[in-house]
């Protein structure tokens, strides 16, 4: 082989390796150029035996240029996204944040379905024991007393009987019990859960009596069915004294049973005078700086009060005829009574001595109208031990 062919081989083998490379570096400038656009296209390249390259098929060139197409849609909607974006934020005054690669999803896991409740026997929700049994056998037997104490008509008041009322009607002490007809004979009944078990109505008693100064005691007892007794003890009412508004009622004690004012068309009697009464409270005992002149006027009138009960067949009566009892500091007392034919006569005492016997002495002059016959004014001194009638 000569040199001409030599140089021929050689300058034919030089432009086959320069042709490759002038096409890869037109295609490096043409990856260039499309990294710049966003736009990727892919060449496929098959090198044959002799080196040459080979056109693609049409098939693929087809789908070459479908990809190129696609790619270069959705690479100017990613520009126009961009382009949306980039301004909105030069708006706001913020800048455009990378986009972030999408993050996948946690696969969920599949929640199980509920089963619908079953039902259990009340044996497995509560268990049942022979203190539980116990328990709610005692709460059906409680709940079914009470609804036969409410309903029952034999816990309803039908038969009432009150006894030893004078001051009090009837009515009114069963009304001060809050046991009228028909009611509930447990209407009345107050404290503990014993005092409502047993009908017991102390609590309703000591009301009564811090309520109503005349009653001095109560007792009130149920009897089934249907029936109430109740007991009272009155206070009785045994004189008036003067407090500075009018008159005061009082008992034995000393205890305030009314309180009225000055009224010049209604009299009271029997009046103690001559006591300086500094405290009157209804209900309460009055307070008197000379106390013990008031325990003598007292005595007085009870001894009236014996011998008009012991009078037997008469009936005039010197208690309710008596208007005043006077104590005087010398000790003296002046008794001042309205005879049977309405005559005024005033009967004088020194002392407390045989005073029953002279009440009752005077009780039957006033019965034989022996005290009337003497037309002079005057007063019956019995400071002695023979009554004598004097002229002032």
């Amino acid at each position: 082989m000569d040199d001409n062919e030599l140089d021929k081989l050689f300058g034919e083998a030089s432009a086959a390796a320069k042709e490759p490379s002038e096409e890869g570096s037109s295609d490096s400038d043409a990856s260039e150029k499309e990294a710049g656009a966003d736009i990727f296209v892919i060449k496929q390249y098959e090198e044959g035996r002799d080196g040459e390259e080979d056109e693609p098929d049409d098939d693929q060139a087809e789908e070459a240029s479908d990809s190129d197409e696609s790619d270069e849609e959705v690479t100017e909607e990613d520009e126009a996204e961009e382009s949306e974006v980039s301004e909105d934020g030069a708006e706001d005054g913020e800048e455009p944040e990378e986009d972030e690669a999408p993050k996948k999803a946690p696969a969920q896991r599949p929640v199980p379905k509920k089963r619908p409740p079953q039902k259990r026997p009340l044996s497995e929700v509560i268990p049942l024991s022979r203190r539980g049994i116990t328990a709610i056998a005692l709460a059906a037997a409680i709940i079914a007393i009470v609804l036969l104490i409410l309903f029952l008509p034999a816990f309803r008041v039908r038969n009432a009987h009150v006894e030893g009322n004078v001051v009090m009607t009837d009515q009114q002490v069963l009304r001060e019990l809050k046991l009228e007809y028909n009611a509930h004979l447990m209407g009345g009944v107050s404290g503990n859960i014993l005092d409502i078990i047993r009908l017991d109505y102390g609590k309703t008693e000591e009301r009564i009596k811090r309520e109503n100064p005349y009653i001095e005691d109560i007792r009130v007892s149920v009897k089934l069915p249907s029936t109430v007794d109740v007991q009272i003890k009155e206070r009785m009412k045994v004189c008036y004294i003067r407090t500075p508004d009018g008159y005061a009622a009082l008992d034995r004690e000393g205890i305030v049973l009314e309180l009225t004012s000055f009224d010049a068309k209604k009299s009271v009697r029997p009046v103690i005078c001559g006591l300086n009464v500094t405290y009157a409270e209804l209900g309460k005992p009055v307070r008197i700086s000379n106390m013990n002149d008031y325990k003598k006027a007292i005595i007085v009138l009870g001894a009236i009060l014996a011998a008009d009960n012991a009078s037997i067949g008469d009936t005039y009566s010197m208690f309710e005829n008596t208007m005043e009892v006077r104590i005087l500091p010398s000790g003296y007392m002046f008794l001042t009574v309205y005879s049977p034919q309405n005559k005024l006569i005033q009967i004088k005492f020194d002392s407390l001595d045989k005073i029953s016997d002279k009440t009752a002495w005077l009780l039957y002059a006033f019965n034989s109208d022996a005290l009337d016959a003497p037309k002079t004014k005057g007063f019956l001194d019995m400071t002695g031990d023979d009554p004598t009638l004097r002229e002032y």
